[in-house]
Parts: structure tokens; sequence; C-alpha cells
């Protein structure tokens, strides 16, 4: 389905590219087969046979076969309507495609491609695994205005295997959905369905494969074609996520925050909204989750990995929190009501310029050496999971001592606040944590049914959100004050930093005394 897979808009263009979603149905057919009369399907009022065209890919991986394990296609294309080099990665429905132009023909993957599958490559070098010619003849469904509904591609294709030799030859049909197909996935599925009844009578089955370059490289799927010690394969060591084992659990939502980490480094490279804080949390619930279940692994291995995730991590708070004072000092300049250029030109435009330098050294951060190494070292771990005698401990069991003594680190914590005389703000961050870990632990449990987990989760949410909304207050105040200074330096007038920064006291004072209720669910917490 060529559609945005953005919005309803155009195709969206980004960084001299552009994305659409694909949605379609691949059929084996034989030789001398015929596509039928398609004329009949609901909402067709004409068909439309294209000349035959003559495309021609080759397909890039790495040696290990590193995109092919997550079912990503990287290859460069001439011939037909969307020549040029492409990206297809796994949607909710149907594949994501990206399109960008084919430059010189030098055959080298652009520096530019590489950023959308970064964490994924690694560094490592991409080069052809196979090259497919195919003699397409277009045949498009159109609806009563002339808008294309459905294409119907018949290719006949004839494929090498460049890296180990062989060639193969095969006939499909392609039944893709174009910008006039139903705006609902009921409606399309409906369409599809109908279509296939009717080929299905003219000789053609569901492909046995999924992809061309699966079939090139002599497989129904991608991850066929792995070497058998491919991080990304199935390891007969790998904990069964629905089994019993504490192991089974924790490395299950390790191996789930990890794929989670890999999925959001695109966007957060790209900067879409919200991507470097939801990458920012993933990477706080990885820490959390080794710290809190750590008695199951090598402490050495987790102590490692959860070191240089807070490393990681420190990037991704730098570029978040300084995008959390713009968003902050825009709300609160809009409730005052009053028109203050000078202001928010420092507090908005300003700390945006300081997000953008924050942001550009991100994502030099994500192109070292450094994070792609952590990467492996996390596949890796949930792989073969270095794990220790109570590995064979019941998850139940493991979830309730854990969880009962993440609820007494809190309390604790809690309980240094109350009785503290120096710096109180400092006190309360360690509570927040402490709460957070609490919560990470208790949701990444809760595949074990362990009873109090759903509820230990929402305890150390609210604790989390509270002394977080609390904190935000009091580094904001902090903020307006240094810039205070500046604009009075400048001969600026600063009245109105004092009212920002009384709005912000309000608020934190409230989310503190709301932190009090939160703390006291956790000690009613059995």
């Amino acid at each position: 389905m060529r559609r945005p897979a953005v919005d309803n808009g155009l195709m969206t263009n980004i960084a001299g590219h552009h994305s659409q979603s694909e949605i379609e149905r691949k059929y084996d057919v034989e030789e001398g087969a015929s596509v039928p009369d398609l004329s009949a399907v609901d909402g067709i009022a004409s068909v439309e046979t294209r000349e035959p065209v003559d495309l021609e890919a080759v397909y890039y991986d790495t040696d290990n076969l590193d995109l092919a394990v997550r079912r990503i296609v990287v290859r460069r294309r001439t011939g037909g309507g969307d020549a040029g080099w492409h990206i297809k990665k796994p949607a909710a429905e149907g594949r994501t495609e990206l399109h960008w132009p084919l430059g010189n023909d030098t055959g080298t993957v652009p520096d530019a491609l590489l950023e959308p599958i970064s964490a994924w490559v690694r560094g490592r070098e991409l080069t052809p695994i196979a090259r497919i010619s195919t003699r397409r003849t277009a045949i498009h469904l159109l609806d009563a205005d002339g808008n294309g509904v459905v294409e119907i591609a018949d290719d006949e294709v004839a494929a090498t295997d460049v890296r180990r030799g062989g060639e193969r030859s095969w006939r499909e049909w392609e039944v893709e959905l174009l910008d006039g197909a139903p705006d609902t996935e009921d409606g399309r599925t409906a369409l599809l369905d109908q279509i296939e009844g009717l080929i299905a009578e003219a000789g053609a089955h569901p492909s046995s494969s999924v992809a061309k370059i699966a079939r090139a490289l002599g497989a129904d799927s991608l991850t066929e074609v792995l070497p058998e010690d491919h991080p990304g394969a199935v390891s007969a060591n790998t904990p069964d996520q629905t089994g019993g084992d504490a192991s089974a659990v924790v490395v299950g939502a390790i191996r789930n925050l990890v794929n989670d980490l890999e999925q959001t480094d695109p966007a957060a490279r790209a900067d879409e909204p919200d991507a470097v804080h939801r990458m920012r949390t993933i990477v706080r619930r990885l820490r959390s989750v080794l710290a809190a279940y750590r008695s199951l692994f090598d402490r050495d291995v987790t102590e490692n990995l959860r070191h240089r995730l807070g490393t990681l991590g420190t990037a991704l708070g730098n570029a978040r929190d300084i995008e959390v004072q713009a968003t902050r000092a825009e709300a609160l300049l809009d409730e005052l009501g009053q028109p203050q250029a000078a202001a928010r030109a420092r507090l908005v435009d300003g700390t945006r310029d300081r997000y953008t330098r924050a942001h550009r050294h991100l994502t030099t951060v994500l192109s070292s050496p450094e994070y792609f190494r952590l990467l492996d070292d996390l596949d890796e771990f949930v792989v073969h999971p270095p794990l220790t005698d109570d590995a064979a401990t019941s998850a139940k069991k493991l979830v309730k001592r854990v969880l009962a003594r993440e609820i007494r680190r809190v309390q604790k914590r809690a309980d240094a606040v109350a009785g503290a005389s120096g710096d109180v703000e400092s006190q309360l961050h360690e509570v927040r944590k402490a709460g957070r870990r609490l919560r990470y632990a208790a949701e990444a449990a809760e595949a074990a049914r362990a009873g109090r987990s759903p509820s230990a989760a929402a305890a150390g949410e609210r604790i989390q959100d509270t002394l977080g909304a609390h904190r935000d207050c009091v580094l904001f105040s902090a903020h307006l004050s240094q810039t205070a200074g500046r604009a009075e330096a400048a001969g600026e007038k600063t009245a109105i930093y004092t009212s920002l920064s009384e709005l912000s006291a309000r608020s934190g004072t409230a989310a503190l005394a709301e932190s009090t209720s939160a703390l006291e669910d956790v000690r009613n917490l059995r």
C-alpha cells in the first residue's frame, strides 16, 4: 500500500528520503498462468494493464546478515517508477519503505541510508548478497475517479546468490494496495481476500517465501539463512519466556527492552517527537531490571552493562532535560498570558538552540563504536545469559523476594529524608530513583503473575511521577535564576522571571505534597 508512513498527506520527505507504507500479498504461479479478469472486484470501475518494465536490484547486508535476522531489506533498484535505494522494515500492518535517489553508480551504500539502520548494522560494512532481475507487468485496478486501488504485479524473476553462488528463477504475483484502497484495516483485508479468491481460481497460491531476497538465497524466510552462531538466532540455551523459572520471566523482559531500544534508535537519531524521551526511559528500565534481578546473573556482567547503559543514559538525559526546560517555559509563559518577547527568546528559542547542540552530541554517541558494542553485548546477553544458581528459582518466589527488597529500599530512603538536615533535594531524588526501580522491577515481572506486582508497579510509578515533577520544578527554578542573571546583565527587565519562578514553585510544592500519599501507598504494600 503506497501511503505515507506517518499521516494521510503526501509522502513524507525527511533528510533527503521519503517513506511510505506497503501492504501486499505474494503468490506463486505456474508458467503460462494469466491474471484473471478482476473488474468485478468491489469498488473497481476499470482495469489498466501497463507495458512491461525490467527491474534490476542488488540487495545488501553485513557478512553476518544482521539485517536479514530482523527482516530488514536494503536494495539498490534501477528501472521502473521507484528506482533508487530502498529500505524495507516490518510494520504493524505490512511494511514501511524508505526511498532515496540513486545517486552515483558506485554501488556503495550512501551514509544517509545507514542512519535508520545503524542500530543493526553497527558500523559493519554492507556488501551485495543477491542480484535480482524482474520482468514486471503491472495491472492497475482503478475506482470510478480513476484512482489506483490495487496493483497486480506479474513478475518473472531471475536471482543470483552473490556470496554462495547459485541461480534461481520463478514466477510470482504481488497484490499491493495503492492510495485508493479502503481506509480501514478491515476494509483492506476484505479487498485482499476477495482478490485472493479470484486469482486462486487461476492457479495462484500464497507464496512459500515472503520476500524475493529470501528465495534468492534459497530459503522461505530471511531468518532461515542465518549463521548458526548469529546472536539474533534462537538459541537452545535461551530461557523459554513461557516457563515458570525466574530466568524465563526476567530474560524475556530484558529481551523485549533490548528490542525496544533498537527499534527506538532510528526515531531518536531523527529527533522525532518524544523519541529521545522514550529511548531514555528504555535505558532506565534496562538498568533497573538488571539491578533488581542481579542475583540471577553474573554480577560482573550486569554491572558492566549497567555502567555502559548509564553513559548512554547521560547523553540522552542531557538532551531530554533541556527539551523539558523549553517545553515548561513555553507552557508557563502562555499561562501568564503576557507578551514577553525577550524572556521567550531566552527561555524557549535559546533553550531549543541548546537542545539542538545536545542532540547533535547524542547522535555522535549513537554512532560510536562503544554504543555499537553495547548493543552487541546486550544481544549476546539475552541469547546466552550468564545465569547463576538462582535462575532455577520459581518466578513467583523470586519476584516476591525482589519486590519486598525494593519496597524496603524505598522506605529506607524515605525515612532518611525525614531525618535529613542537609541536602534534602538530593535525598528526595534518591527516593524517586528507588520508586522508579520498584516500578520497573514490578512491571518486568508481571508475566509471572506474582500477586502484588501490579500494585507495586503503580505505587512506584506514583513516587516516580510526583517526585519527578517536584524535581523538574526545582531544576527549572535554578534555570530561571541563571537566565534572569544573564538577562539583567544585558539590561533586560527581569520581573517576568520572578513570576515564572512563583508559578513553578507552586507546582513543585503541590507535587511534593502528593508524594506523601504516594509513599504511604508503598508502606501499605504487603
